[in-house]
C-alpha cells in the first residue's frame, strides 16, 4: 500500500467511524476535522505521519481503527486545561489570503489574516476566544507567548540560500514544524532577508504552511523561474496563498502579484 492509498483508507475509515463529523483531505497525511465527535463545532488537524510509520513497520497487523479512535477520542481531553501548560504549545498561524481588499496592509503582528494555533503531537487546534476565556488569560499574553515560541523555533531553523552563478537570489527556511509561514511575522526574518538578498524590499511566496521562499522584490527574473515550481508545490496540498507577501521597512502587504 502506498502513502496515498493509506491516506485514502484512513479518510474513509474516519468517515465510517464518525459519520457525525466532517473530514477534509488536506494533503501530506493530514485530516482536518470540522466537527468533533461530541458535536461541538471546532477545527482540528490530525497528523497521520506516525500512523503511516507504524503501518510500514507492522503491515496488516497495524490496528488503524484503534489508532484513529484513540486519537480522535482524546482530542478534547488533551487540550491543556491550564495556561501554564498551554503557553509553550502556542504559535501564530497564517490563514488563507483575504478575498477582498487584496492590497490591504496587514497590522503587525496580528490582523484578520493571522491567528493562533495550539500544536500538539498528533493534532493542531486553531484557538478561539473561548479558549482564552477558559484559561482566564488576555489575548495580549497569548500573542506574547506565540511570538516567543516562534522566535525559539526560528533559532533552531536552518536558512538555505538559493544561488545562481554564486549569487544569492533567494532563501527558504528548513524546520520541522507545520506553521513555517508564520516566520514572516518575525523581525528577525526580515533582517535576515535584507542581509542575504541585499535588498530592503522582499517578496515571500507561501504556497502552503510547510513551504515558503523569499527573494528580492526587484528580481523579476527569479520570480518567473520560481512561478512553475510554486504552482506545482501548491498543487500538492491545501494552498495557503496564491499571492506574494510584500515585506519592507514599513511592514507587510498582500502583493497584487499572484502565482498562477
Amino acid at each position: 500500500m502506498t502513502r496515498d492509498e493509506f491516506e485514502l483508507t484512513a479518510l474513509r475509515r474516519l468517515q465510517d467511524l464518525y459519520p457525525q463529523a466532517r473530514f477534509l483531505k488536506a494533503g501530506q497525511l493530514e485530516i482536518a476535522i470540522v466537527r468533533t465527535p461530541s458535536g461541538r463545532r471546532s477545527a482540528h488537524r490530525l497528523r497521520l505521519a506516525r500512523a503511516w510509520a507504524a503501518f510500514c513497520q507492522n503491515g496488516e497487523r497495524f490496528d488503524l481503527d484503534g489508532y484513529l479512535t484513540r486519537v480522535i477520542g482524546t482530542i478534547e481531553h488533551r487540550l491543556p486545561p491550564e495556561w501554564e501548560t498551554a503557553r509553550a504549545m502556542i504559535f501564530p498561524r497564517m490563514a488563507i489570503e483575504p478575498r477582498e481588499e487584496r492590497d490591504r496592509v496587514l497590522f503587525y503582528p496580528l490582523a484578520g489574516e493571522v491567528g493562533y494555533t495550539l500544536t500538539c503531537e498528533e493534532y493542531d487546534v486553531p484557538l478561539a476566544a473561548s479558549h482564552f476565556e477558559a484559561w482566564n488569560i488576555p489575548e495580549e499574553c497569548v500573542l506574547a507567548a506565540a511570538m516567543e515560541n516562534l522566535g525559539r523555533l526560528w533559532q533552531a531553523a536552518t536558512i538555505v540560500a538559493w544561488t545562481v552563478q554564486e549569487e544569492v537570489r533567494a532563501f527558504h527556511v528548513e524546520v520541522a514544524h507545520g506553521e513555517k509561514a508564520a516566520f514572516v511575522l518575525l523581525p528577525e526574518f526580515y533582517q535576515r532577508g535584507v542581509e542575504l538578498l541585499d535588498s530592503p524590499d522582499l517578496l515571500v511566496a507561501i504556497p502552503n504552511r510547510n513551504f515558503l521562499v523569499a527573494f528580492a522584490a526587484e528580481d523579476d527574473d527569479f520570480r518567473e523561474v520560481l512561478r512553475p515550481i510554486l504552482k506545482k508545490e501548491r498543487g500538492n496540498g491545501l494552498p495557503l496563498s496564491s499571492s506574494l507577501l510584500a515585506i519592507g521597512a514599513d511592514g507587510f502587504a498582500i502583493s497584487n502579484i499572484t502565482i498562477d
